[in-house]
């Protein structure tokens, strides 16, 4: 099953960064509409999309049973309506019952918390150096989004093999390695 990892802007006007896992080749780029993102996982036969946004609301307060999970665990996230994760959510939220309703399944990653697992660090820079040394390729771009896009789509792909968790409940759980390793493909 073909992998996305999708770093989600809260507006299409700011840049998305999308990654597909091709063997121990992840290949990344920038998108900015919807329509792009959905047009890739048509043109690219994608059955899996982990995506970096909030996919459900809290029922009360500001946080959702798997943002407290983690927040327990050691991990810094942000509540789905804080400011800017407001239109994040509702845009991550459509998207992805779009995408359902097209076929693809579609979980909900944390990249900084799976980096954390993976690399020991939330540094992105070292993420890239640690993928280099265990013989992965990102090709495209290295900036912040398409390497946030890049660990999402590592964590779909070791949820693809049982090699993670769910935080959380129903559709708010939160998919995390549960390995401190990337396997070889």
């Amino acid at each position: 099953m073909r992998v996305m990892g999708l770093d989600l802007a809260g507006k299409p006007q700011n840049p998305s960064g999308v990654a597909l896992v091709e063997g121990k080749t992840v290949r990344t780029f920038l998108v900015w509409e919807d329509s792009e993102v959905e047009g890739v996982c048509e043109g690219e036969r994608v059955g899996l999309v982990a995506m970096d946004a909030p996919l459900s609301l809290p029922r009360n307060g500001s946080l959702r049973p798997s943002d407290l999970a983690l927040i327990r665990m050691g991990f810094r996230v942000f509540p789905p309506l804080f400011s800017g994760m407001r239109c994040l959510t509702l845009r991550a939220i459509s998207l992805a019952r779009r995408l359902r309703e097209g076929g693809t399944r579609v979980i909900e990653v944390h990249p900084l918390t799976s980096g954390k697992i993976l690399f020991g660090t939330s540094r992105r820079e070292e993420w890239a150096r640690q993928l280099a040394r265990r013989g992965w390729e990102v090709k495209g771009g290295g900036g912040r989004h398409e390497l946030d896009a890049c660990l999402s789509a590592l964590t779909g792909l070791l949820h693809l093999r049982g090699k993670t968790r769910e935080v959380g409940k129903g559709r708010g759980r939160i998919v995390i390695p549960s390995v401190s390793w990337l396997p070889s493909v």
